[in-house]
């Protein structure tokens, strides 16, 4: 996913997250009764952004930040 506004990068993150969550049980409980599987594995912790060669080149590149998952 490609975001270019820090809005849309907070959206994608906490999406992601969620996707990637198993459990959404409390944590007072002692285990697991809601049986959720995650979605998805984060494959990037950081977003990836655009080097300085890369926006030397492309200055639109400046603003945009990549995150990525995997579907399992």
């Amino acid at each position: 996913m490609i975001s270019f506004h820090s809005l849309e990068d907070r959206i994608v993150k906490t999406v992601f997250r969620r996707y990637a969550q198993g459990c959404t049980c409390p944590k007072m409980l002692p285990r697991c009764v809601c049986g959720n599987k995650p979605r998805v594995r984060i494959l990037t912790g950081k977003p990836v952004m655009a080097g300085g060669d890369e926006v030397a080149t492309n200055p639109r590149a400046r603003s945009a930040k990549v995150r990525a998952v995997e579907k399992l």
